[in-house]
């Protein structure tokens, strides 16, 4: 009898003919009413704690994207800036935000230079702090409507060339086109989607308004990617004449090239950048712009300028200033403390109304060993027989 060496039979194994043992749980009064108290009793003091932590964040949103429509200041609207506090207090008496635009051809951030002589929208906003807000203070951009989870757009960046290797010119363009080369054939650094996009806005620190004698309030940028995003970047080993910047950062260079006076970026130091990269999984996301990790920002009220670099009206979207402290469980976010609590309420709810009717209408429940998991051989076929089987038809 010759033996069947088909090439799609299966072996004889107890994996691969799924004779492994198993545990299936037989739902009875006994087991599922225990688990759904003890599911509830978990939840609800889980949530309700999450909820109180996140409570305790002080938080100011300030939308400031329509800045460029006022060259004198004027108050906001309610509706363009938000205030959470951890103590309450009359919001009616706070001072609104006010903000107004000036043309300026110098930028924020010292390492950009303005070789064409551009002029800078730079938008200045005034707002109030209404009670200290203790360190560590985190500061925040915030986008509405832009997608970063598109496929196309996720997936356009060369992590080769982040690392500082020279990419050969299919590869290149597999990952990065349409932003893969020039008009004039060379190689954009950093190509992509992704990098030209980057959010470029730029915030300066904080000065009082209303002391006798101004205060700075100080942010580091240092710090503020993941150690395994940094660990993603190095120095390019491109020379400077075969590439040109993305084609949204080319104003920054003179005829839009790079030279030895205006030498392409140090992405490894560059860390917004290295956090613009890391993208986002919706629409309406925030990622960080600083921190201070050392310094309480005391009650008055407070200056920002930020040179208006991102245009969000033209993809109908918004742009936020997020001012957040931080807790031991992270920033404001009372939703997951709400969704524990709701969980474990219903829990609670069903084990209750599964209780009672237990008890007024009992139901006669079978013998569990007589399930054909529990006989011998796990319910299935012996596997003598099962060998006899394959015997014949062989």
């Amino acid at each position: 009898m010759e033996e069947n060496t088909h090439p799609k039979r299966p072996k004889d194994g107890d994996f691969i003919q799924q004779r492994l043992p198993a545990w299936q749980p037989v739902m009875t009064p006994r087991t599922v009413l225990p688990a759904l108290f003890l599911i509830g009793i978990l939840f609800c003091p889980t949530g309700g704690l999450l909820w109180w932590n996140s409570n305790k964040v002080d938080e100011i949103m300030i939308n400031y994207s329509q800045c460029k429509q006022y060259e004198q200041p004027v108050y906001m609207l309610p509706n363009k800036y938000k205030y959470t506090m951890s103590n309450k207090m009359d919001m009616a008496a706070i001072e609104p935000p006010a903000y107004s635009y000036s043309n300026v051809t110098s930028f924020l951030d010292p390492q950009w230079e303005n070789p064409n002589q551009l002029t800078i929208p730079r938008c200045t906003i005034d707002f109030t702090v209404p009670h200290t807000m203790t360190q560590p203070l985190y500061l925040y951009y915030r986008l509405t409507n832009f997608y970063q989870n598109h496929r196309q757009y996720i997936k356009n960046f060369d992590s080769k060339q982040l690392l500082g290797n020279i990419v050969g010119g299919s590869a290149l363009r597999t990952s990065c086109d349409p932003l893969a080369f020039s008009a004039t054939g060379k190689v954009i650094y950093p190509c992509g989607l992704i990098a030209n996009s980057m959010f470029n806005d730029t915030a300066s620190n904080l000065t009082s308004v209303n002391t006798p004698s101004p205060l700075t309030y100080e942010f580091t940028t240092h710090g503020i990617a993941w150690p395994t995003d940094s660990k993603k970047y190095n120095p390019t080993k491109y020379a400077i004449t075969d590439i040109v910047p993305p084609p949204n950062w080319a104003k920054r260079y003179p005829n839009g090239e790079y030279t030895a006076e205006y030498p392409p970026p140090e992405l490894a130091m560059m860390e917004r950048f290295q956090v613009w990269m890391h993208v986002a999984a919706l629409s309406d996301f925030r990622k960080i712009w600083g921190k201070n990790e050392h310094d309480t920002l005391v009650a008055g009220r407070w200056r920002i300028t930020i040179d208006m670099n991102f245009d969000t009206v033209q993809y109908k979207g918004t742009k936020w200033l997020v001012l957040s402290t931080v807790t031991s469980l992270g920033g404001y976010n009372p939703y997951l403390g709400i969704a524990y609590m709701a969980v474990g309420g219903i829990c609670i709810l069903i084990a209750i109304i599964l209780t009672l009717i237990h008890l007024m209408k009992p139901r006669k429940l079978g013998d569990s060993s007589y399930l054909s998991w529990n006989q011998p051989g796990g319910g299935l076929p012996d596997n003598r027989q099962a060998k006899e089987r394959l015997e014949k038809q062989e």
